[in-house]
C-alpha cells in the first residue's frame, strides 16, 4: 500500500509541474534590414521544460549551447546580420530530454513579426523554433517585392519562404500548375513549377491583394515544415490603415522610346529620393543624352496635376550644369528637394526631369520625362 501511493504522489507531481507554463507572446522586428531573430518562449521558468516548448526540429545533439548546430549560408553568401538565440532564460534547452507530463501538451508560444510599408503593414506570428528576417523598402536584399520578412525553422542550413509585398506581380513559362485556396480569410493562387512537391508561389487577393509567398531553396526542408508554412501563412495579417515611407509608382510616361531612356526611384522620402536613369537602346538618341539640376515637382489633388509651392524667400536658381547619362547603363543619382520645397505632405506625386538629346551647341531635342511616387 505504501509503495502504491508513492507512486500516485509521484505520478501527481509529473502532472502539475508540466502545465501553467504557457509561453507570453511578444511581438518581435528586427532591428534594421536582414537582421537574424529567433522566436522563443519567455517563462518565469526554465525554457524547454514543458512539452509545448520547441517545435519540430529543433532538438540537436550536445549540451543545447548551439555549437554543435550546423551553420546556416544566407541565399546571398553573406552573413544575414545579429542573430538571436531562441533559448529562453537559460534553462533546459530543446536537445535535452524533456520531462514527460500528463493530458494535453501545451501549445508553442508563436509571437508577431511585422514590416511595415508605404501599402501596408505585413505581419505574421511564428511558433517557437522560426528565425526570421525584417526588410523595409527599397532595402536591396529581397529577391523579390518591395518589403517584406524571410521566415525559415532555425537550424535549417538554407533556405526560406520570402513574403513581401509586389506592386505587380506576374508569372510565366511552361510547367506552372495552379490551384486556388483559401488563406488567411481571403482567396490565393498557389503556384507549382515542374510538379515538385513544395510550391513556388502563393499570391493572396482581395483584402491581401499584392501580398505574395515565395520559396526559395526549401527542398532540403519541406517534407518536416511543410504543413507549418501554411499554417504561418494563414495567420497573415495585411493592414493597409498602417503605411509608412514612400514608394516609386511605375507609369508609361515614366519610359521614352524616342531617347531610349527609363527613369525611375528608389529610397524616396520626404524629402528627396534617388534618381535611376536607365538607357536601354543606344540607337535611339541622335546625340548624346543629358540632364542638369533642374526638375519639375508636381501633386496630384482633385484629378489634376498642381505644381508643389516653392518654400524657398525670394530669388533662388540652380546650377547650370550639364550630366551625361550613358548609354546602354544604369546611372544613379542623388536629389533633394527639401531645400526648394521643404518637406512634403503625404500624397500622390511626380517629379519631371528635362533630358536633352544633345547634338551640338543649339542643336538638341529636349524632351521630359517623369517618375511618380507615393509618400505616406
Amino acid at each position: 500500500m505504501k509503495k502504491r501511493s508513492l507512486v500516485l504522489v509521484m505520478a501527481l507531481s509529473a502532472v502539475l509541474c508540466g502545465c501553467g507554463r504557457n509561453g507570453s507572446a511578444a511581438m518581435e522586428t528586427a532591428g534594421g534590414a536582414g537582421e537574424e531573430n529567433s522566436i522563443s518562449n519567455e517563462t518565469g521558468g526554465n525554457a524547454g521544460d514543458s512539452e509545448g516548448s520547441g517545435t519540430a526540429g529543433e532538438n540537436s545533439e550536445g549540451d543545447g549551447t548551439g555549437e554543435n548546430d550546423e551553420e546556416r549560408v544566407p541565399a546571398n553568401g553573406k552573413d544575414s546580420g545579429k542573430e538571436r538565440e531562441a533559448s529562453g532564460d537559460g534553462g533546459e534547452s530543446a536537445g535535452n530530454v524533456r520531462q514527460e507530463t500528463a493530458g494535453k501538451p501545451e501549445e508553442p508560444a508563436a509571437a508577431g513579426v511585422a514590416q511595415g510599408g508605404p501599402y501596408g503593414e505585413i505581419s505574421i506570428m511564428l511558433p517557437d523554433g522560426w528565425k526570421y528576417e525584417t526588410f523595409p523598402m527599397d532595402s536591396g536584399e529581397l529577391i523579390s517585392g518591395d518589403y517584406g520578412i524571410h521566415f525559415y525553422p532555425e537550424g535549417v542550413a538554407e533556405g526560406f519562404v520570402e513574403l513581401v509585398y509586389i506592386d505587380f506581380f506576374g508569372v510565366c513559362g511552361t510547367g506552372l500548375a495552379q490551384e486556388n485556396a483559401e488563406i488567411a480569410g481571403s482567396p490565393a493562387s498557389i503556384g507549382t513549377y515542374d510538379g515538385h512537391p513544395y510550391w513556388d508561389f502563393v499570391s493572396f487577393r482581395e483584402q491581401n491583394d499584392g501580398v505574395v509567398a515565395l520559396t526559395y531553396q526549401v527542398e532540403d526542408w519541406w517534407d518536416a515544415y511543410g504543413d507549418s508554412v501554411t499554417e504561418i501563412l494563414d495567420t497573415l495579417t495585411f493592414d493597409r490603415d498602417k503605411k509608412e515611407g514612400g514608394a516609386y509608382v511605375y507609369k508609361g510616361e515614366s519610359e521614352n522610346q524616342e531617347i531610349g531612356l527609363y527613369l525611375s526611384l528608389k529610397n524616396v522620402s520626404v524629402a528627396g529620393a534617388t534618381l535611376i536613369f536607365n538607357q536601354f537602346d543606344a540607337e535611339a538618341p541622335t546625340g548624346e543624352l543629358q540632364d542638369g539640376d533642374d526638375f519639375i515637382l508636381e501633386r496630384y489633388r482633385d484629378g489634376n496635376w498642381e505644381e508643389v509651392p516653392v518654400a524657398v524667400k525670394g530669388d533662388y536658381g540652380v546650377h547650370d550644369i550639364a550630366y551625361n547619362i550613358p548609354k546602354e547603363e544604369i546611372t544613379e543619382r542623388e536629389l533633394s528637394w527639401e531645400w526648394l520645397y521643404g518637406q512634403l505632405e503625404p500624397g500622390e506625386y511626380r517629379i519631371g526631369k528635362p533630358i536633352q538629346d544633345f547634338r551640338k551647341m543649339a542643336d538638341y531635342d529636349e524632351y521630359v520625362i517623369y517618375a511618380y511616387f507615393i509618400l505616406e
